[in-house]
């Protein structure tokens, strides 16, 4: 176009119409990969939560830039769930925390729990950007994501897992001021 290449017109469309294929197989393949890629079967096993829990703190507490408060309690909260499915589910909310905060703050994420009879309530809170008001009511949907590297499973893999375990997730944002997320757990059965 600088050079005004008499042929100009001609290599644009041909490099659109090649341009708009190549975004169509990509999308094609993306769909193919994500019908492919269900949920591994669920192992279900008895576990304390709060060592899982640690192990993806452990993992994130090293971060520059960024603090992670939690406490491991003395006193076990036994659940039922799948190990593996927790471990990735906690490492997807920290990651993420992580990710939502902007460059020039100082991170903050404060890992939280009361127990209620049978029932524990987590909180899992950064100072993060919050999450738009336009993303909410999708934040849990399956290739749904808001950067230009994820693949949109990590909180819809999150979502699972809790609800696997006879859970529920959700969330409250303030924009500018950070997220909260909450996973509600039954304890085992005895």
């Amino acid at each position: 176009m600088e050079e005004k290449d008499p042929k100009f017109d001609q290599k644009f469309e041909r490099f659109s119409k090649s341009f708009v294929e190549q975004i169509e197989s990509l999308s094609q393949i993306a769909s193919e990969f994500s019908a492919f890629a269900k949920m591994p079967d669920t192992r279900m096993d008895k576990f304390n939560l709060f060592e899982i829990i640690n192990q993806a703190v452990i993992i994130f507490k090293q971060m520059d830039n960024f603090s992670i408060v939690y406490e491991v309690p003395v006193t076990p909260f036994i659940i039922n769930a799948d190990r593996d499915q927790l471990l990735r589910c906690f490492n997807n909310l920290l990651k993420n925390a992580i990710e939502a905060t902007p460059q020039d703050r100082e991170g903050l994420l404060v890992i939280d729990y009361t127990i209620s009879g049978k029932n524990i309530l987590l909180t899992v809170k950064d100072n993060g950007n919050g999450i738009p008001e336009g993303m909410r009511q999708k934040i849990f949907e399956p290739n749904f994501t808001t950067k230009s590297s994820g693949t949109g499973l990590g909180l819809a893999f999150v979502k699972n897992s809790i609800e696997n375990a006879g859970g529920k997730v959700w969330f409250e944002t303030e924009l500018g001021r950070g997220t909260t997320f909450y996973l509600s757990l039954p304890l085992a059965d005895a």
